[in-house]
């Protein structure tokens, strides 16, 4: 076991959980940050309206980057399991199948992105004060978004076999050179939006490949030549079936966001640019809120795969103690600051308004959501990924839907708008506990059945 790896099958697994979530938390709190950075040297060296363009695309940048992106998770939960049952071989193909589709799934959804920009940002009743940079943004976005995904993959896998720690250093190290390249281009250059765009693209570039050199040259459990690419159907089907539900799950939350956004957008452009501005601080709530499900998810595979049934229970509840030290604390403090942090990007008090109300209400319940992701993640480790999807389905796409053009209308105020997010995650939450404990009693009376047929050893 390298010492940049997780031991998931034994020791401490309060320490274990951990040590996985700490470096995920911190790299998508750190691409949140660096994102701010970008809307700040906007505001800074561009203007507001630069500001709410590239906020308003965001929404739909998550939407469709997420079925793909949710994908690797699927890579993430296999390749976990294969290494907790000491299927080394069947481990290294589905990293190269991984590897492989994320090229393709990358190409094509930098196509389409590109194509479809304008289209989609009227759909949500962008402002045609903003469509211009918007669309800009846009398609430079996805104009790097294969780097993107391969680099996710890669992640994914690291993870999968206990090391968090280096793809939160090469997405840093990416950022940083993003921040960089930013400022040249938008201070000196006077790019605006093209200049973020741009620095994007580059970012993507090196973090992507320094987590492929990883993984060809890094003295890890997973074996990953060139030369031995090949695509495996089989193992592309198992992360398919945990992945396709995983990244459609992800787009139903980013579907519904435009939903709730095309509602935002009807109060004018403040109004935008100021949930603009919200969302890129509930998206740090929501980062440090989802990394114990991207922890718990590989762990729970793990110990599934070794029959370790027992842990694999603990391992649940102390990723949802984790969650909730996290997100309650920050959530609280981020609504208590919320004006003070929506000043940083906007210095325009209606904007500031609309910033500091989304934000006391989402913010502060965020952790709701955190136990959310992190039951979800146990399920998918459970191999159980449907539930979680059909219960956002339901709760977080259908509800929001009807709150938006059935009830919202009966009290059209934004903050009544807002508490649609903890009524849907808590409906999640009873949802996927009533999945949970049937699917963990039957895997371990399947375990136990084998035992006694002397079908393998007891290790509970």
């Amino acid at each position: 076991m390298r010492k940049n790896n997780v031991d998931m099958l034994s020791g401490s697994i309060t320490k274990g959980l951990l040590s996985l979530t700490i470096p995920i938390m911190v790299m998508n709190v750190a691409q949140v940050l660096f994102s701010l950075f970008d809307m700040t040297a906007l505001r800074i060296f561009a203007n507001d309206r630069a500001v709410g363009a590239v906020g308003v695309s965001g929404v739909l940048v998550a939407l469709f980057t997420s079925l793909l992106v949710g994908i690797s998770a699927g890579a993430n939960v296999v390749i976990a399991k294969r290494i907790g049952s000491a299927e080394l071989e069947r481990a290294d193909r589905a990293t190269t199948t991984s590897l492989l589709f994320s090229v393709v799934g990358g190409l094509f959804l930098m196509t389409f992105g590109i194509v479809f920009a304008n289209p989609f940002l009227r759909l949500i009743n962008c402002h045609e004060s903003l469509i211009y940079d918007a669309v800009a943004y846009f398609r430079l976005y996805f104009l790097g978004i294969p780097f993107a995904m391969l680099y996710n993959f890669s992640a994914s896998i690291l993870r999968a076999i206990g090391d968090a720690k280096r793809p939160m250093y090469y997405l840093i190290i990416g950022c940083v050179v993003k921040c960089v390249f930013t400022i040249i281009l938008t201070a000196f250059f006077h790019l605006g939006v093209l200049g973020v765009g741009i620095a994007t693209i580059i970012s993507n570039l090196v973090s992507c490949l320094l987590c492929l050199y990883t993984l060809i040259r890094g003295q890890n459990i997973i074996h990953f030549k060139f030369k031995r690419m090949k695509f495996d159907f089989k193992e592309f089907k198992e992360i398919l079936f945990i992945g396709i539900p995983t990244g459609f799950q992800s787009a139903l939350y980013s579907l519904a966001n435009v939903v709730i956004t095309a509602a935002v957008n009807s109060f004018g452009a403040d109004a935008t640019t100021g949930v603009s501005i919200a969302n890129q601080f509930d998206g740090i709530l929501y980062h440090i809120s989802y990394a114990p499900s991207l922890a718990i998810a590989p762990y729970v595979a793990q110990n599934v795969g070794a029959h370790n049934f027992k842990r694999a229970r603990q391992a649940y509840l102390r990723a949802v103690y984790i969650t909730i030290g996290f997100g309650a604390s920050l959530g609280a403090l981020s609504a208590i600051f919320s004006a003070q942090l929506s000043s940083i990007m906007s210095s325009t008090p209606a904007v500031i308004a609309f910033s500091q109300q989304k934000m006391i209400i989402v913010s502060s319940t965020y952790f709701i959501c955190g136990i959310n992701e992190v039951s979800g993640g146990v399920l998918r480790g459970l191999e159980r990924p449907i539930v979680p999807t059909v219960a956002t389905l339901i709760f977080m796409c259908v509800l929001r839907f009807i709150w938006v053009y059935a009830v919202f209308p009966l009290c059209p105020n934004l903050t009544f708008l807002y508490t649609v997010w903890p009524i849907g995650w808590v409906l999640c939450i009873i949802t996927e506990l009533c999945f949970y404990f049937p699917t963990i009693a039957k895997l371990q009376r399947q375990s136990r059945e084998r035992e006694v047929a002397g079908c393998m050893p007891q290790n509970q």
